[in-house]
């Protein structure tokens, strides 16, 4: 089907371009080329380009590594939640849980959630010690910048050249970084687990694995943080992991 836009010089006329690309992600079978949109909603590919950066960037839609399309998941979660508010239930289901492994590592425990190109936490449980980063968590930071992201990032195929940029005159650094995280990626979805030290809260390390908020809920990352200099994080990762089993078996028993 193909979807018409309105004209350049009409009112609401890139809304109207962006809701024709949404209209075709939604009742695509499968993710969508560049190509295959501009000929379904009848725009140039180098208007397509700059409208797809702009929906991929606040999570309408998402761009995996075959460099194809898909919607995203801001309108499910919106719906879903109702509001700024909903984002905080969604972790009222599993409080027990969090607050269990909280009892047994002794770690600042969260639930992540993806919102667009950044990374949020609800439903933190922190000791008196761990005060200071928990406060720090409160604050949205960029997906790829965090271990909580950076899952999220992979579970939802998202592709690692979008974080960088392109423009630089550095071609190869940035060649580099997108490989190598690629490779962070592809061992993220093999083991389940994402463990690196936070880019944007210093002395932050933290260990996450992703759990399905019900049937058709968002995948969220269930994350246990803690200092640097302690511990690894590792040795936390069994219970981390059976946490996520009882929370997603207690949703599928609960639907």
């Amino acid at each position: 089907m193909v979807v018409k836009t309105a004209a350049s010089g009409t009112i609401g006329g890139p809304l109207r371009k962006a809701l024709a690309v949404l209209e075709a992600l939604a009742e695509a079978s499968r993710p969508l080329t560049l190509s295959e949109l501009s000929r379904l909603v009848n725009l140039p590919k180098s208007t397509l380009h700059r409208l797809m950066q702009a929906l991929t960037d606040i999570g309408l839609a998402v761009r995996r590594e075959s460099k194809s399309y898909e919607l995203g998941t801001y309108l499910s979660r919106l719906a879903a939640t109702s509001g700024p508010a909903g984002v905080q239930r969604l972790s009222y289901p599993v409080t027990p849980f969090l607050l269990e492994l909280f009892q047994l590592t002794n770690r600042i425990v969260s639930l992540g959630t993806l919102a667009g190109t950044k990374v949020q936490h609800v439903g933190t449980l922190y000791g008196q010690e761990h005060v200071r980063l928990a406060m720090a968590l409160r604050q949205p930071v960029p997906a790829h910048r965090s271990a909580a992201g950076k899952l999220l990032l992979a579970m939802s195929q998202r592709n690692p050249a979008d974080f960088f940029d392109t423009a630089t005159s550095d071609t190869v650094m940035t060649r580099a970084r997108t490989d190598a995280m690629r490779r962070e990626f592809e061992r993220i979805r093999r083991t389940g687990l994402s463990y690196a030290r936070s880019e944007c809260i210093p002395d932050l390390v933290e260990l996450a694995a992703p759990v399905r908020l019900g049937k058709a809920g968002p995948v969220a990352a269930v994350v246990v943080g803690d200092t640097v200099n302690t511990r690894d994080l590792r040795s936390v990762a069994r219970v981390l992991l059976d946490t996520v089993d009882a929370i997603e078996q207690q949703l599928v028993d609960a639907c």
